[in-house]
């Protein structure tokens, strides 16, 4: 449906257990139905982005993925998958905010791993025409539920363009190159598509390309 990120199955079901109800209770069952539906509609809402590319705006930016609030940032990190000399950006992403995931920046996807060795979570590797890379990681959230991802290596998505949603919300990183300026602080909100995380200075990407 593209209204929302909910399989169609869930509006059958949703049309039988409205009828029961009805049937069982009458009125009131069929409106607490509706309202129970409603509530999951609005939770797994899907986000529209503008897509259109603004050069003054958006080049040589890397937005945040999601919708949250910027938790933690850690310099000079590594990560098993991603590699050495990344800052690791931690967003948490509340169930009630827009659960969708999209891309930081125009890029290719790199690879996918739904698992890494002892790492649990879902790794996505960015990479952007000029050579950079950018890791997204997310893991299972507080219900244990897996996140939707539908992109495969080779996929290319422009920014703001939706690669997948988080049932219910949880927490993802972002690792951006160190050699990047992080633009963004810890406990800031960001929406997805708007937030600034880091910049790609134009030194970097002539060297690059």
């Amino acid at each position: 449906m593209g209204l929302t990120y909910l399989p169609r199955w869930t509006f059958v079901a949703f049309i039988f257990s409205a009828i029961a109800l009805f049937a069982l209770v009458g009125i009131f069952g069929l409106i607490s139905s509706i309202l129970i539906y409603s509530i999951f509609l609005i939770i797994f809402r899907r986000v529209r982005k503008d897509l259109r590319e603004d050069s003054n705006s958006s080049a040589g930016v890397i937005f945040s993925p999601v919708n949250g609030r910027v938790v933690k940032i850690v310099k000079n990190t590594e990560h098993s998958f991603f590699g050495k000399s990344y800052t690791s950006i931690l967003i948490q992403v509340p169930f009630w905010k827009g659960l969708g995931l999209f891309f930081p920046v125009t890029s290719e996807i790199q690879d996918v791993k739904t698992s890494f060795e002892s790492c649990p979570d879902h790794l996505v590797k960015f990479k952007l025409a000029s050579g950079l890379e950018v890791g997204f990681s997310v893991g299972l959230n507080i219900l244990r539920l897996v996140p939707q991802i539908v992109v495969l290596p080779g996929d290319r998505g422009k920014q703001k363009m939706n690669f997948g949603y988080l049932p219910f919300g949880g927490s993802v990183k972002v690792y951006i190159p160190s050699s990047l300026e992080v633009l963004i602080n810890e406990n800031d909100e960001v929406v997805a598509g708007q937030g600034i995380l880091a910049g790609i200075p134009s030194d970097i990407e002539e060297n690059l390309i």
